[in-house]
């Protein structure tokens, strides 16, 4: 009989298992690569019939696949600690830094939260936040820099460095 559609033959793949399982034991010794390698065969036969290959037998072809998937050498696997570094940095850091500015900044006063926010986000010269906040552009740049500072202290930073230099301390590291 031949098998074209998997969900057909279901109900015979199933009932095939134990005896995958004994074979699978059997050839490696090992109840984990058993159980791995009898997972393999039955994802490689499933794939097979929905590829709508024709399997006349089907046990024949699943104890031959297992077979065949146990006289193939294992890829070497590398203990964690001797596994290479990743090849990009990790986003997390950058993350908690951001997370970590955006809570500073809406701990700020009101009038500061919104002038750093409109500046940050916005092309806006000082003097067209001036005139949008109906303030003076002194008063702008007085609130913009005593809210920067108070970030710059909530957020670990030097008095006078770069912001830049958050994303660089040692504990962030």
């Amino acid at each position: 009989m031949t098998h074209p559609c998997p969900t057909d033959t279901t109900p015979e793949l199933v009932a095939l298992i134990p005896d995958l399982r004994r074979l699978a034991r059997r050839l490696t010794r090992d109840p984990s690569a058993a159980e791995d390698l009898a997972q393999e065969a039955l994802l490689r036969v499933w794939t097979q019939m929905g590829r709508k290959a024709g399997i006349d037998k089907l046990k024949p072809y699943l104890m031959t696949a297992a077979r065949n998937l146990a006289r193939r050498p294992r890829p070497a696997t590398l203990a964690l600690s001797d596994a290479p570094e990743p090849s990009a940095p990790p986003a997390a850091p950058g993350r908690l830094a951001l997370r970590e500015v955006a809570d500073a900044i809406t701990r700020l006063p009101e009038a500061e939260m919104r002038l750093i926010l409109r500046k940050a986000t916005g092309d806006e010269s000082y003097a067209e936040i001036a005139a949008a906040e109906g303030v003076p552009v002194g008063t702008v740049m007085s609130r913009l820099a005593r809210g920067r500072a108070r970030l710059r202290q909530d957020c670990g930073l030097p008095e006078k460095g770069p912001v830049a230099a958050f994303l660089t301390r040692e504990d962030m590291a």
